[in-house]
């Protein structure tokens, strides 16, 4: 298979398929033309480098169809991760007893070392953590003072001096310039794909969803305030009226690991290292430079969805499964945070790359998942379909999508012992690129005119022993892999030493 994948050519690869690059279209296989440096300047290509083929669309319109009428931000208690909703949808019962079966599982594999399980396996599992520095405490807001933080009751705040501090002007600098800055900072620290939007009239002016889960506090209301900094309450959270922009973070994982899943998902979906440095290198790079941002980065810790900002400002597009979105570079291996911020940034667009469209014929996600979560239908719907007979309230209209079943997922993750994660490694674009033949299939999937061939494709995967399997919990200690676990070469210019521009 190893051989296949470093020797196979585009021109045999095509031969193999029936294709010629009539059938492909000269259009299709063209790469943009920019007619004058403004133009190159006002693409994503001219900062990050995208494959050639990804379309940039009009701003609040990716490829995940959205209705704006009946748009409202979501309420983040109820979810899946939620054992309430575990209840309300598969009775009290199985939810109370979700984390005792989980355990005896766990006990039993390690009594006869099953792959994932063995010795080696628990040690690196149990070895392996992550901190903020003790001078960044994670959470809502920025600190009012030096000393103080708006959230966690004082701590001290020991990190950078300010602009004012230091006795000097702050930053100062157009919002071209400060997203290029901002992308070379984040990316020395660890960021593979950044994104930036406006925090705009389109952005602040969506209701609110009142949360109607009795079991959890009402969810905090995200308003807007002439406040210098963020800061919450029991009933809401509250952005500067300053900050006008908001960016995304595409943070690695390890892609290999992923086809460990399930018996590794819980080291799967902590391997995303890179966070313990981006995230207060970030708010203290911003701090030096005389600005902040507001956010805790987490499920319900920050104003905007994840995946909605990261689809808005093209980071990546939906797809079937609800709890990814796929990049082009990457497929769905990464973690996504997002921030609001008072640092002018320039506006990236939602990108195409087929990789929604492909959803709808692959379906390997949905096909192989354990517990049956994930919407096996042809095609995405407005409406979200109920759970057993109740209404499905984990989810916002608003949005044209393959509905999941987040509280069934996280049950079952439960009951079976540890973080599952099998569809990140079972995902037909978990692939790795250094192969043509990936980069010609990437290519021909963003080809609208060939569309047809997305089905074969998700068969190849397949075939070629794609995805996860119980011995490659075991099988993982013998690769060669990237340092931790993933290339993060592939959305740089020449390997990572050229200009941008």
């Amino acid at each position: 298979m190893q051989q296949f994948h470093s020797t196979v050519s585009r021109r045999d690869f095509m031969k193999f398929m029936g294709i010629t690059a009539a059938g492909l279209g000269a259009a299709g296989l063209a790469a943009p033309v920019f007619h004058d440096l403004d133009e190159m300047a006002a693409s994503t290509k001219a900062t990050q480098r995208r494959p050639w083929y990804v379309k940039e669309r009009e701003m609040y319109n990716p490829t995940t169809e959205i209705d704006w009428s009946v748009m409202k931000r979501r309420d983040p208690s109820n979810t899946g991760q939620q054992t309430e909703m575990w209840a309300k949808y598969y009775g009290q019962a199985r939810a109370d007893a979700a984390s005792a079966k989980g355990a005896a599982n766990v006990a039993q594999w390690t009594k006869d070392a099953t792959p994932g399980f063995t010795y080696r396996a628990r040690a690196l599992q149990g070895s392996v953590t992550r901190g903020w520095p003790a001078y960044v405490s994670q959470g809502w807001g920025t600190p009012a003072t030096s000393a103080t933080w708006t959230k966690g009751g004082g701590a001290a705040y020991n990190g950078v001096k300010s602009p004012t501090e230091r006795g000097e002007a702050k930053w100062t600098g157009t919002p071209e310039e400060n997203s290029a800055l901002m992308n070379a900072f984040m990316r020395y620290c660890g960021n593979a794909i950044a994104g930036y939007g406006p925090l705009d009239t389109q952005s602040r002016e969506y209701k609110q969803v009142v949360s109607t889960n009795i079991k959890h506090n009402p969810a905090q209301k995200v308003v807007f305030e002439d406040v210098p900094v963020g800061y919450e309450t029991t009933t809401k959270r509250v952005i500067p009226n300053s900050h006008q922009s908001y960016f995304v973070n595409w943070e690695m994982m390890s892609h290999d690991l992923s086809r460990t899943t399930p018996a590794q998902g819980g080291l799967f979906n902590s391997s995303d290292h890179v966070a313990t440095i981006l995230k207060p290198s970030t708010f203290n790079f911003l701090r030096y430079l005389g600005y902040g941002y507001v956010g805790g980065g987490s499920d319900d810790g920050t104003p905007f969805v994840e995946g909605s900002s990261a689809n808005l400002t093209g980071v990546c597009e939906g797809s079937r499964n609800n709890v990814f979105s796929l990049t082009p570079e990457y497929g769905p291996i990464g973690r996504l945070h997002n921030y609001v911020t008072d640092l002018p940034l320039a506006a990236t667009k939602p990108i195409d790359a087929g990789m929604m469209k492909f959803c709808e014929t692959c379906g390997k996600c949905a096909k192989f998942c354990p517990s049956g979560s994930i919407n096996k239908e042809t095609k995405p719907t407005w409406e979200i379909p109920a759970i057993n007979g109740i209404p499905n309230t984990m989810h916002n209209l608003g949005t044209k999508e393959f509905w999941s079943d987040g509280a069934l997922c996280r049950m079952w993750r439960t009951e079976y012992g540890t973080s599952c994660n099998k569809c990140f490694g079972e995902c037909t674009f978990t692939t790795n690129s250094r192969a043509m033949v990936h980069s010609v299939i990437k290519t021909t999937i963003a080809t609208a005119a060939i569309s047809p061939l997305n089905s074969f494709f998700a068969k190849m995967g397949e075939t070629f022993g794609y995805g996860t399997a119980d011995v490659k919990a075991e099988e993982w200690w013998d690769y060669s892999l990237p340092i931790l676990g993933f290339d993060s070469t592939v959305v740089a210019f020449d390997g990572g030493y050229r200009k941008t521009l």
